[in-house]
């Protein structure tokens, strides 16, 4: 790869190898249909829960800039939101774990967190489906979707200039961080079996 195309190479690599995984985890959720309901969009959030409670440690450990990682981290949002929809702490800790992603060093941390980091962008969007459709309830347990609020679109671009100071021989390791990412992401969010005993407190 040319060293001079910096962060073209690196984002284009990303968006190339990620863009399959992509598509199909887009329209898989529901999130975004007319007719969304309380119970998909609570098991949505189980889900991401289970994923983000192991993924967001194992991110830390492996790039170890807390500094960085810090002003990002969203899995206490998750909290809130399951306790807003009624979810006890002991249900909550009894959710479906997802298993690790194989991430091998701090490169392939870094695509793994353009993955999450991406998805702040659509969660505004989301944010506003699940108001018109969920009402109250939606409105009060939608911090993960709100996610950096009007800081969205400052907090992307500061991720970018982070991309940006990656060297573009590394973007090979960045993308198969992001690729096994949605790989994960993909298979946990869309085929997951709803923890329904969980949620009825059974």
């Amino acid at each position: 790869m040319d060293a001079r195309s910096g962060r073209g190479t690196v984002l284009a690599h990303l968006r190339s190898v990620t863009r399959p995984t992509h598509d199909a985890l887009e329209g898989g959720l529901g999130l975004m249909d007319d007719a969304l309901n309380l119970e998909t969009y609570r098991d949505v959030l189980c889900r991401l829960y289970g994923f983000w409670r192991g993924w967001e440690p194992q991110v830390a450990a492996l790039m170890r800039d807390e500094a960085f990682l810090e002003p990002r981290r969203r899995l206490h949002l998750l909290t809130a939101d399951l306790a807003a929809l009624g979810l006890s702490a002991d249900a909550r800790d009894a959710l479906p774990l997802c298993p690790l992603t194989p991430l091998a060093d701090g490169m392939e941390a870094l695509g793994s967190m353009y993955v999450l980091e991406g998805s702040t962008l659509g969660g505004r969007v989301i944010q506003r489906n699940i108001h018109r459709c969920l009402g109250d309830e939606g409105r009060g347990s939608c911090a993960y979707f709100h996610g950096y609020g009007q800081d969205t679109g400052l907090m992307w671009r500061l991720f970018m200039a982070r991309l940006d100071d990656a060297p573009p021989v590394d973007a090979g390791r960045i993308g198969r961080g992001a690729s096994a990412t949605f790989e994960r992401v993909g298979s946990w969010l869309l085929n997951q079996p709803t923890p329904t005993g969980i949620l009825r407190g059974d």
